[in-house]
């Protein structure tokens, strides 16, 4: 979605926190290397797939957006701790993709996301449109280190780097699209070709598959075990990387993997909360809802045993009803998103209010205590 059509809403979205969903798992064999212009402009085949982009974040209150370089494509992204205010933070976001528009209401793909009361402050509905909400759920988000050699990975997440120069990348022969890379086809020739390495697949055109002892069919899946060395300069078209090759060669298989975390020393701030689901005071959560908190640092999985309670309390108040049924639960701490979830083993009572409390002795993983915290909301029918 365009940014003017966000910006009119940014300031009914300060409530809204973001939250976790946790996907599908998926390698990279399946994951789609992109642009938040490619989202943009091809909603429809990345909905559901599992992405990865290099781009700007930025904060606004609770909520994170992923921006590209003019602001002129924003996204909502889910699960990301926001930057400081006022920075633009370049990261490599990897996570699922939704138009949630093209989801229906209740859909298990979104269960525990409080999508609705999303809707409700950015477009005044209980439920979006096609094209009125698209997001990222993110399951790693981490520094977009810079690229240490062109690949044809690095040209696909940031392709205004390389535009109009040239580079030699090297990228298994993937046909006329055979396999479902890429959302659409230039149609430049009936040559046209994918090449893809990792999780990243570009187009070539300008020259057919061949060359020096070898003559590829685009259309022949037979022919896509091989690899090819591709000379050229890189261009950008309806949000899709193409390579104008001017040679071709072929080549031996290469491995592509995404550049380490860089390692860093900062004096971090004491640990808090960023956001949970259910959000604060909400209401009509389902009763079998999970609990989710996310936190703005790293924090240590054993100091969260024996310090989070749970209870049903009366509306208003904290004191326990004395007749109320224990409520049991499970924690998982998920470090990679910073994120506790508290897994109930049965449903929740309707129309009961529910305090969860994360004690006294909580820490971030460097020892920094976590100030006491709680969250109260109230179980619908």
């Amino acid at each position: 979605m365009r940014c003017s059509e966000w910006a009119a809403r940014l300031a009914a979205a300060a409530s809204v926190a973001c939250v976790v969903l946790a996907p599908g798992p998926g390698a990279a064999q399946s994951r789609h290397a992109t642009t938040l212009d490619g989202l943009d402009r091809h909603p429809y085949f990345f909905h559901g797939q599992e992405i990865v982009v290099v781009t700007d974040a930025v904060a606004e209150r609770v909520l994170t957006w992923l921006v590209n370089e003019d602001d002129s494509v924003r996204l909502l992204a889910l699960d990301v701790p926001p930057p400081p205010d006022g920075v633009r933070e370049r990261l490599e976001v990897i996570g699922t993709f939704y138009d949630v528009g093209r989801l229906v209401e209740g859909d298990q793909r979104l269960a525990g996301l409080p999508i609705r009361r999303i809707s409700e402050e950015l477009l005044r509905k209980p439920w979006p449109a096609r094209g009125e909400l698209p997001l990222v759920v993110a399951t790693s988000s981490r520094p977009a280190a810079p690229p240490a050699a062109t690949t044809l990975r690095g040209i696909v997440l940031d392709p205004d780097r390389y535009l109009e120069r040239g580079v030699t990348v090297i990228g298994r022969f993937r046909g006329r699209n055979l396999y479902g890379d890429l959302p659409e086809a230039p149609d430049e020739s009936r040559w046209d070709f994918v090449l893809r390495s990792a999780d990243a697949a570009a187009w070539v055109v300008g020259r057919e598959p061949k060359g020096d002892g070898f003559e590829l069919d685009v259309l022949a899946r037979m022919d896509t075990g091989r690899w090819l060395e591709v000379t050229g300069a890189v261009r950008v078209q309806d949000g899709m990387v193409l390579v104008e090759a001017g040679a071709l060669a072929l080549a031996e298989p290469v491995a592509e993997r995404a550049p380490p975390l860089a390692a860093t020393e900062t004096r971090l701030p004491p640990p808090e909360v960023i956001f949970s689901a259910p959000l604060p005071d909400d209401v009509d959560v389902p009763q079998g809802t999970t609990v989710r908190v996310q936190f703005s640092r790293d924090m240590d999985a054993d100091s969260f045993d024996g310090r989070v309670r749970v209870a049903y309390t009366r509306p208003g108040g904290t004191r326990v009803d004395a007749d109320a049924a224990d409520i049991l639960f499970e924690l998982a701490y998920r470090g990679r998103n910073r994120v506790l979830e508290i897994r109930f083993d049965r449903e929740l009572e309707r129309f009961r209010s529910v305090t969860v409390e994360l004690l006294d002795g909580v820490t971030a993983n460097d020892g920094t205590p976590l100030p006491p915290w709680t969250l109260s909301f109230f179980v619908g029918g």
